[in-house]
């Protein structure tokens, strides 16, 4: 088995940050290809592959497919072949892969999506039932209390007086609740609204809802974000004490992660690159990434990407551009 270091490192590496990934295995190659069955690749959400399933022929194809992985969370089977042309299977996606030393390449990729993250501000006896309930369902909870202590909220990931953006990366789904009863709404919300989430909610009166949010407009803080700010969060239950309140919420969080009981879209984890929209080469067929590749034409209004020199130069002769005149430069690189 060429089982890749350097992909377990990096593996490890974001599982400890809590940020999400895909992992590309090879599990099938016929020769010539340059890979092996067992190796392995980690594609971050900013579309970094670190480790090897191949070369320039295979890696764009495999680094949209793991994006688009981890915007849906599923995994994929992913066949790569000459002519792009395969005996249908279930879950089976097939892509042309016309390099010139040929090959076939079948590649399994699955995301790694880390628990969706609870952020609770307050420590009332609202923000504990929810911080438990959460817990109970699957949620990474942070309480963010300068009074709140571990032995007070034990289902607790985390306890911290205040939150630091640097330690919440973008690329985690992510929820809050500022249960915080009038004691430090504003400033609760403040810190919120800096990090990227999917859902903020404050429990309170519409009466203090309105005069919190028209508080933080007055001091300056983005219309935009404060527009996503929900009142009252929560499910109608009935609820009548505070871990039916809390039993209201959670629910209300699950269902927009689903995407069910009319609350939407189902929430997706944030890929921090969009999926690139791959070019197939005019010569060859493969699928080319055109801001990865450096190997482009411009001719007479049209623009051309080729997964290698070759390509550039077969396409040029046919269309009679003299490439001394007319020379492919490097896309940007992905931001």
């Amino acid at each position: 088995m060429a089982f890749q270091p350097t992909a377990i490192t990096h593996e490890r590496e974001a599982r400890s940050r809590g940020e999400a990934f895909a992992v590309a295995t090879v599990v099938r190659a016929e020769r010539p290809t340059s890979c092996r069955p067992g190796d392995k690749a980690v594609i971050r959400s900013d579309g970094r592959l670190q480790g090897w399933i191949g070369g320039s022929c295979a890696q764009p194809t495999v680094i949209s497919e793991a994006l688009a992985s981890l915007e849906d969370g599923e995994p994929r089977l992913v066949l790569l072949t000459p002519d792009g042309v395969a005996v249908p299977r279930t879950g089976l996606t097939v892509h042309q892969m016309s390099c010139f030393s040929g090959g076939v390449v079948e590649v399994f990729i699955e995301p790694f999506l880390p628990a969706p993250q609870l952020i609770i501000c307050g420590v009332s006896p609202a923000a504990a039932a929810v911080a438990s309930i959460g817990h109970v369902v699957g949620f990474e909870v942070v309480v963010v209390d300068a009074l709140a202590t571990p032995e007070d909220f034990p289902t607790a990931s985390v306890v911290v007086d205040r939150i630091d953006p640097s330690a919440y990366p973008a690329s985690r789904e992510r929820f809050a609740i500022v249960a915080t009863h009038g004691l430090w709404d504003e400033e609760a919300l403040r810190q919120v609204l800096a990090l990227e989430t999917s859902y903020v909610g404050l429990v309170a009166s519409v009466r203090r809802f309105e005069a919190t949010i028209a508080d933080l407009a007055m001091t300056g803080v983005d219309p935009e974000r404060l527009a996503r700010v929900a009142c009252r969060p929560g499910i109608e239950i009935g609820a009548r004490t505070f871990q039916e309140v809390a039993l209201g919420i959670v629910a209300d969080l699950v269902s927009r992660r689903r995407g069910v009981h009319g609350q939407g879209e189902r929430v997706r984890v944030q890929v921090l690159t969009k999926v690139p929209v791959l070019h197939e080469d005019p010569i060859c067929g493969m699928l080319v990434d055109p801001e990865v590749t450096p190997h482009r034409l411009e001719h007479d209004g049209h623009v051309w990407y080729y997964c290698a020199p070759r390509c550039l130069r077969t396409h040029a002769k046919q269309l009679g551009v003299n490439l001394a005149d007319k020379v492919g430069q490097p896309s940007p690189a992905r931001a």
